[in-house]
């Protein structure tokens, strides 16, 4: 079994700060263990909060996905499939890298979604009544640089595991195929995978800290 290496761990990671600062030869070791030790209590921090907010997360999938709810226990994510979708529609998930290897593609995808709080607070939708914002697109993925859609979002496009040339390679998603064009999922993930310890704002606090996410997600398009 071929794996691709940890590439949704770096979406977490990508919340540690690093610190930004001129360094010569005599700190590096320093600064290598400095930044190890900052790592591992992130680490730590990530794990307790999967933890924590693993029984208010399950107590809502079984309320609101019911018998069909099922459970990432990689990373703590329910959804449920409502529509699978075109089988088949997209399936370049891995593509030739700059230096001869392989990454993971980074389609466009068109979707119809609403974004709440657990609550049921809505803090961003699509509109149906509104021509210009009844759909949206995004490239799913990071640029290598961390910076992309949030974890949860990756995770639920990706597959699970692709076969390319008679090799299989693990990507961690949470479905065997990915999403295709017309897939319908709901998902309810842990704030790690969410936008973890950052408070979002729009004029006032629309996202607090820290909060578990339910997002649903209709794929117009993916290519």
């Amino acid at each position: 079994m071929k794996n691709l290496s940890k590439f949704f761990f770096l979406f977490l990671l990508a919340t540690i700060s690093i610190m930004s600062c001129s360094k010569s030869d005599d700190n590096n070791t320093d600064w290598g263990e400095e930044q190890r030790r900052r790592d591992s209590l992130n680490r730590v921090r990530i794990e307790a909060l999967l933890e924590e907010q693993a029984p208010e997360l399950k107590a809502f999938a079984e309320t609101n996905f019911g018998e069909d709810a099922q459970f990432d226990d990689s990373t703590g994510i329910w959804f449920k499939i409502h529509e699978p979708g075109e089988e088949g529609s997209y399936t370049r998930w891995l593509v030739p890298s700059s230096v001869g290897a392989l990454a993971l593609a980074r389609p466009t995808v068109e979707v119809k979604y609403s974004g709440k709080l657990l609550n049921g607070e809505v803090f961003d939708e699509t509109s149906a009544n509104d021509p210009k914002d009844k759909t949206r697109s995004f490239q799913i993925g990071t640029d290598g640089m961390g910076r992309g859609l949030i974890a949860a979002w990756n995770l639920a496009f990706y597959p699970k595991q692709v076969r390319l040339n008679g090799n299989d390679y693990n990507i961690g998603g949470l479905t065997e195929k990915g999403l295709q064009k017309g897939t319908v999922i709901e998902f309810a993930a842990p704030s790690p995978y969410c936008y973890d310890n950052i408070e979002n704002k729009d004029g006032e606090v629309t996202i607090p800290a820290d909060s578990p996410l339910h997002f649903y997600i209709e794929v117009v398009d993916i290519k």
